[in-house]
Parts: C-alpha cells; structure tokens; sequence
C-alpha cells in the first residue's frame, strides 16, 4: 500500500488486524492458562500498541491464574505506576500479594522502593504545582512527605520475617537511593538501632554493623565517576574504619568469636579480590595481618589456612602451611600444598622424598594423601621431572621418559607443552613427534584451552612445508571443539596473530 500510495483507510485497517491478533491472543490464553510466556508475550504485544488498558486487565487476568509467582505481582505493579501512572493500583497489587506471600523478601523490598518512589512523585508534582510553601497541605499528605508509611512498611517486614539481618540491612541499601530526601538518615539510624537491639548476639547482624561505613560504596564511586574525581583514598579510610569496627566488635561483643572472626576474614579476602593490582599489596600484608591474629584467637580450619595461603608470597606460605600441617597432621589438603610449594620453588628431590615420608607417616592420612596426590602433586612433579631429566640427560631419555608418562592419567598440559619446548629447543627436532604430542594434549584439552590450538597453529605455521590445507584443517577443528568461551578468544588471537 505504501509504495501504490494508497492509505486510504489505513487506520481502519490496522485496527481490524489488531483486533484479530488479540482475539488469538486472547483464544491462545484461555486455551493454554498455565503458559506464562504466552501471557508476557501478549501484554507486550498489547504495550507496543499503546492499548495500555487493555495490557492492565490482562494483567489481572494472569495474576488470578499464576498468582504465586511474586516477580508477576511485581511487574504488574510497576506497570500501573510507571506506565498507567496509578500509584493506588500498585499499592494494592503490592498489598494483595504480601497477604498471599507475606514471607517473600523480593516482595517487601520492592513494595519499600515503591513507596519511596511515590513520595519522589508527590514532591515532583508539588515543585510544578508550585505548592511546597503553602499550608494547605493536610496532615496526610505531610506524613507521606516525612515517609511515615516507609517506616511502617520497614517495620511491618522486620516484624514478620524474623531472624533475618540481611534482609533489614537490605532496606538501607535502597534508602541511598533516596538520599535527598530529609528523612532519610534518621530511617537508616533507626534500622541499625534494630539491629543493635534485636540481633546483639547474632554474629551476622554484628558484621553487618560493621560494615555500614561502605553500604553506599557503589553510589559514592558512581556519583564520583561522572564528576571524574578519584575516591580510592576515601574508600581506603572507610575500609580502615569497617576494621576497627569489626575489632572493636571482637573486643566488645557477647556474639560467637568463631563466627564473628570468620566474617571479618570473608570480608578482607572480599576487599582483596576486588582492588586493583597497584594497590593489592597493601591489602594482602593487612589480611595477612587480620589471617595472623584469627589464628592467635580461634581455631582456624584447614580451609582457611589454604585460602590464607593463597594470599601471601611465597615464603611466607611455607611458615603459614608448616604452622597449618602441624595444627592439622592427618589433613591431607595441607600437605599437599605443603609439597606443592616446594616443587614450585624447585627443591631438590631429597627434600620433597623426606617431606612426602613425613606426610605418609600417620596412618589415617596415608590412603588419602596418595589419592590427593594422584589427582594434583603427580601432574607438577611429571613437568618437574621432565625438566630435570633434560637439564642432566639426553634427549633420547627425554623422549622415553614422555613415551611412558604420556600414557598415564591423569593428564597434565603443562606437561605436554614443557616436551613440545624441549623438542623445539633440541638440536635434533623430531617435527613428527612434535605433532603426536600436540594430538595427545588435544584430546584431553582440546575444549577447554584455546592456547593450545594458538600455539599448534603458531608451530604449523612456522613450519610451511606442512602445508597450508593442514593449517586450514587444524584451524576448523579448533572451531569445532572449543567451549563457547574459550572460542571467542580463540577467534580474537587468531584475528591479531593472522594465525589463518
């Protein structure tokens, strides 16, 4: 019609096609009441036709049908506010689903929110209306305005799911969205009042405590963002701040110390993994520090010894891993990882005979030490060992040594990437066996490394006399059977490398 030019009667037709698609929406629907989809699929249909009524009775219709799904409560509500701009509407979607799921936190978080939002509103609308000065507002409007129906729905939650500390502190998280409003400050002093009150014994509510320096971190590193302004130093005094709070805590509080210490470790391996390199060394000597006096308090487990650990450098885990093996004699884990350092810092092979004879000693450990082994420590000394015989014998033993390990799982790459060097380097290269060890590591990692393929294409083509139809056929193979993940990057270091 539009390239003949004719629209006469365009609208009449639209509607009529519209009105037919509902009707099949609405047969489809009836038919099929439990397809949730179907419902989504047919309010949004009826949104991009702006037939904004008719999507809100549909709502009612879905919400009489599946109305134990909270997340479509939800939706509804924000629909009639934001769309159908009809705050009553969505507090009483709110308010009929928190009877029928009163115990649903999502609920209660997002009926929270939205009453923040509608007191944003009524100010909104008060600033055009030019009415924010005068004293014709009655007493109603004022208590909304001073979010007296905020704290009643604060408090009507806290009261009917208990035990939750959480959950209370979830509420704070939202109040800072808010901060412009006068109220919001004392609401938030008067949650963590509850806390103190309510939860002084319970170790979580006290680590939240803690922590309230840094709640609003995210909206401080936004708001600092935009104006393009550094707040490292600041989040570093807040950080300092949540600390002291915590040992404080340690000092003062009648809560378990097991689990209160437990909590302030989580947090320092948290902050830890999110700072940036040029700062982490400050924070790995302060949870070094905090894992030092934990250990000095409570009874530290074998998992935490591992995971402080994995913090430190290297010679400061061997003190840690010695102090854990003689805490913990029969846990097989530790001493893994006490040989496991000494095969990295390259120790002779008398040293790690002795400590292996000293981990098997103990009886009860002895059958889980060797399965540990098998799986982690054998996969380090099969690369370790392959090195050695290299550095202090032919190529030939290098050769037979590969032969028979190569056969033996489990498989190891750095293992088969360690002989594809040593025959590269060597004066003698076999380019046959160089091939052979490149096809046996597919097999096991083929999927899941995709610099194994960058680094087989690297050889290939460093070796044209192969042929380019081989490069071509290794390259769709590495299409074929990398991981999603893995083949993106794949992709992109083909791409920079001109690898194809």
């Amino acid at each position: 019609k539009l390239k003949l030019g004719r629209i006469n009667k365009k609208n009449e037709i639209d509607l009529a096609i519209k009105r037919r698609i509902e009707r099949l929406f609405r047969s489809a629907c009836h038919r099929f009441k439990k397809d949730v989809n179907l419902w989504l699929t047919f309010i949004e249909f009826l949104k991009k036709q702006h037939d904004y009524s008719t999507a809100s009775s549909t709502f009612t219709s879905v919400l009489q049908t599946h109305g134990n799904k909270y997340w479509l409560w939800i939706m509804a509500a924000k629909f009639e506010f934001e769309t159908m701009v009809s705050p009553s509407s969505a507090r009483s979607l709110f308010q009929r689903a928190l009877r029928i799921m009163p115990q649903e936190k999502k609920l209660w978080l997002e009926y929270f929110k939205f009453e923040l939002l509608y007191i944003e509103l009524v100010q909104k609308r008060q600033t055009v209306l030019d009415r924010t000065k005068q004293e014709t507002q009655n007493d109603e409007e004022d208590a909304v305005l001073q979010g007296k129906i905020v704290e009643i729905v604060f408090h009507n939650a806290q009261t009917t799911i208990e035990n939750d500390p959480t959950f209370i502190c979830s509420f704070v998280k939202i109040l800072y969205e808010f901060s412009q409003f006068s109220f919001i400050e004392p609401l938030i002093d008067h949650i963590y009042s509850v806390l103190k009150e309510k939860y002084s014994s319970n170790a979580l509510a006290q680590s939240l405590i803690a922590q309230r320096p840094l709640i609003n971190e995210r909206k401080m590193i936004d708001e600092a963002a935009k104006k393009e302004q550094d707040v490292t130093f600041m989040i570093a005094i807040l950080e300092q701040q949540v600390r002291e709070n915590y040992e404080q805590q340690l000092n003062n509080s009648i809560v378990d110390k097991n689990e209160l210490w437990n909590l302030y470790l989580d947090f320092c391996v948290q902050r830890l993994s999110q700072i940036s390199d040029s700062n982490k060394s400050e924070h790995i000597s302060t949870c070094d520090r905090v894992f030092s006096l934990a250990s000095e308090q409570i009874s530290l487990t074998p998992e935490r010894y591992l995971e402080w650990v994995s913090i430190v450098d290297h010679n400061r885990a061997k003190v840690i891993i010695q102090k854990a093996t003689d805490r913990y004699p029969n846990d097989a884990s530790l001493w893994n990882q006490r040989l496991s350092l000494l095969i990295e810092e390259s120790a002779d092979c008398k040293t790690i005979k002795k400590e292996f004879k000293l981990a098997c000693q103990n009886s009860d450990v002895k059958q889980s030490q060797m399965e540990s082994f098998d799986l982690s420590v054998t996969l380090q000394l099969k690369s370790k060992y392959l090195q050695w015989i290299n550095q202090n014998k032919s190529i030939k033993q290098v050769r037979q040594l590969f032969d028979k390990l190569s056969c033996r799982i489990p498989a190891s790459l750095p293992f088969y990437m360690d002989y594809i060097k040593i025959e590269q380097s060597s004066s003698n290269i076999d380019n046959k066996r160089i091939k052979t060890a490149f096809e046996q590591a597919i097999i096991y990692f083929g999927k899941t490394s995709a610099d194994l393929w960058l680094v087989y294409l690297d050889y290939l083509k460093q070796h044209q006399s192969l042929g380019f139809v081989t490069i071509s056929r290794i390259h769709s193979r590495a299409l074929h059977t990398l991981d999603s993940d893995e083949l993106k990057r794949f992709n992109t270091e083909c791409a920079l490398k001109n690898l194809t």
